[in-house]
């Protein structure tokens, strides 16, 4: 049975290593004179952009592999208008 992979390695056995993986993006970016970003960058956005969707936060947690919510919530990003909204909301 042959194997597919999202992501093949250079020779098509077996998938990209996260260390090539990582090369290959911070020598694009320096490529186009992007600085700050890393491929860490794009799991901190799919999980904010996940959250901002309304997908609930313990599944997030699951489909990143975080172990407790504490470890989540550092990556996810909240603006203040999503605080002014979630307080606009109280109803006393």
């Amino acid at each position: 049975m042959t194997r597919t992979y999202l992501f093949p390695g250079r020779h098509g056995r077996s998938y990209i290593r996260v260390s090539s993986a990582d090369r290959i993006l911070r020598q694009a970016f320096a490529r186009v004179g992007l600085e700050g970003f890393s491929n860490h960058s794009f799991r901190r956005t799919a999980l904010t952009r996940m959250h901002n969707a309304g997908v609930p936060t313990k599944h997030i947690q699951r489909i990143l592999g975080h172990r407790t919510l504490a470890a989540l919530s550092g990556y996810l990003e909240v603006t203040d208008e999503q605080v002014e909204g979630a307080i606009a909301k109280l109803v006393f």
